[in-house]
């Protein structure tokens, strides 16, 4: 016997198999003096368009799905993106992206835009990052 509840529970299930959460913070872009932090094939550059955020850990919630999704979202704009992947040998920090992904099973991908300074009091990101993230974003809502 269906029940009002068990319609409402399927309407939920459907909306959460349909949804994708962008979660948004900054990445660690690739400082010049210090280059060697980064992994040489995942050097986020300022200024070269969106950064998806990718740790094997699984401290941020991109996975080949939302990764997918992310890059032919970019590729409709005309938009190149890049990725950040932090070495196996430091230690990462992490966003809410995993979290919610777990409690609430939506596809989730953590991106955000290149910036040097993290968490420090002066950050500094490339002049056009902010607007083409921006772009890509609208244009999620958008569909």
């Amino acid at each position: 016997m269906i029940t009002a509840e068990d319609d409402s529970s399927d309407a939920l299930e459907r909306v959460v198999r349909q949804s994708v959460l962008l979660s948004i913070d900054n990445a660690h872009g690739v400082h010049p003096n210090y280059a060697d932090k980064h992994d040489e094939k995942h050097q986020p550059i300022l200024d070269r368009g969106p950064v998806i955020k990718i740790n094997a850990n699984q401290r941020y919630a991109s996975n080949s799905r939302s990764v997918a999704f992310f890059k032919s979202l970019c590729a409709e704009l005309g938009v190149s993106c890049q990725s950040f992947v932090m070495r196996n040998d430091m230690a990462c920090g992490s966003t809410i992206g995993p979290i919610i992904a777990a409690e609430l099973g939506i596809t989730t991908i953590d991106i955000g835009i290149a910036t040097l300074g993290m968490h420090s009091i002066r950050e500094l990101s490339g002049a056009k990052d902010p607007q083409v993230l921006c772009d890509v974003v609208t244009s999620f809502y958008n569909r």
